[in-house]
């Protein structure tokens, strides 16, 4: 046989001791999580600029090296380094000529 379920109003209410417990190891528990993170975040940070600069910075000259040394090897066309054009005169419009004066002949 199974005892019959409690009215609402004589079900158990928890005690307050019990409450408070249970909200301090819920606080604790988050405190140490966060700690945990944050020391995790500080160590990711640390090791970035004592590690990870440098080899990000050594990765980028390589991968610099590593195209100026691929262009260079591919054949260049058969056009002169640089290109020299043909010196050109400038071209000088003649002085404009002073307005006239009106004339009084028809």
């Amino acid at each position: 046989m199974t005892p019959e379920p409690l009215p609402s109003s004589q079900a158990p209410h928890p005690q307050a001791e019990a409450i408070r417990v249970a909200a301090l190891q819920a606080s604790w528990r988050r405190d140490r999580q966060v700690g945990r993170r944050r020391l995790a975040l500080r160590w990711l940070a640390w090791a970035f600029w004592r590690y990870g600069l440098a080899l990000l910075l050594v990765l980028a000259f390589a991968a610099a090296v590593g195209l100026w040394v691929h262009g260079a090897s591919r054949p260049t066309p058969a056009m002169p380094r640089f290109l020299v054009l043909p010196h050109t005169p400038a071209t000088v419009e003649p002085p404009a000529q002073p307005p006239r004066a009106p004339s009084n002949t028809p």
